[in-house]
């Protein structure tokens, strides 16, 4: 048995599965692409009220999402908890679309414009996504910013020594924070572009679960 007949029948004995406990028209994994949908507006809307509070200042970024988890856990840890369950949520869902599709064969013929449209998104999630877990710039941010960039550094685009710009406090300043704002909602303004693209020549589209 090849590797996508194996995949689809994994996907068909779960979707049989979950047929049984949520019935034909409520089997989320029939609507996955719906639910990335309504995990992306929650992102949306949290990330707007994040967004109105949140200090872009090197001294201020941390503190500021400190202050919103611990000083207003009734609304801003709230929003943040949202915003980060929902990311999780929506990367999971992705995925999940992308290979329920690849094991259908749902990439060629008509198809195939959707799935060119699709897949190059993902690149526009990960930006979005790696940018906003910056942001925080805890020990872990600073971590991921140093492993990521000394991956960049084995492309002959780079000089091999960008990681070196996040290890020294000195070499980070407010206007790194004011970017990584721009590119974690600016990416995503590109990626509803991009959406509206991938099912612009669906007939029916499923904008949300039922």
């Amino acid at each position: 048995m090849s590797l996508l007949a194996a995949m689809r029948s994994v996907f068909e004995r779960t979707e049989i599965a979950f047929d049984g406990a949520f019935g034909g028209a409520d089997n989320p994994l029939r609507h996955l692409g719906a639910l990335g949908l309504f995990f992306l507006w929650i992102l949306v809307v949290s990330g707007l009220y994040l967004y109105t509070v949140l200090d872009t200042s090197i001294d201020g970024v941390y503190n500021s999402i400190d202050w919103l988890t611990r000083e207003q856990w009734y609304l801003g840890g709230v929003m943040r908890s949202l915003h980060r369950y929902a990311s999780d949520a929506f990367v999971l869902v992705m995925f999940l679309h992308l290979l329920r599709e690849w094991a259908y064969g749902r990439y060629h013929g008509f198809r195939l414009y959707s799935w060119v449209t699709g897949v190059p998104l993902i690149w526009l999630v990960f930006i979005s996504g790696i940018g906003g877990y910056w942001i925080v710039w805890d020990r872990l941010a600073q971590f991921s910013a140093v492993a990521t960039t000394e991956l960049l550094d084995w492309l002959p685009l780079f000089n091999g020594a960008t990681a070196r710009n996040f290890l020294a406090p000195d070499s980070i300043n407010d206007r790194f924070f004011t970017v990584l704002v721009f590119i974690h909602i600016g990416v995503p303004l590109m990626l509803l572009l991009g959406l509206w693209a991938h099912v612009n020549r669906i007939s029916r589209v499923d904008y949300l679960p039922s």
